[in-house]
């Protein structure tokens, strides 16, 4: 089966929580196993 792509915005610092979340609710209705891979791309952070 093709993979798909789905994006989700979420409010600053709340990246990881969210992305725990989704795991967490996945497993909760054994959906587990459709979930390939969760990424939370980091934020460069730039001093000035």
């Amino acid at each position: 089966m093709t993979a798909r792509w789905y994006i989700v915005h979420a409010y600053s610092n709340f990246e990881k929580k969210v992305a725990e979340d989704i795991e967490n609710k996945a497993k909760q209705k054994g959906l587990s196993g459709e979930i390939e891979q969760i990424v939370v791309p980091p934020e460069k952070l730039v001093q000035i």
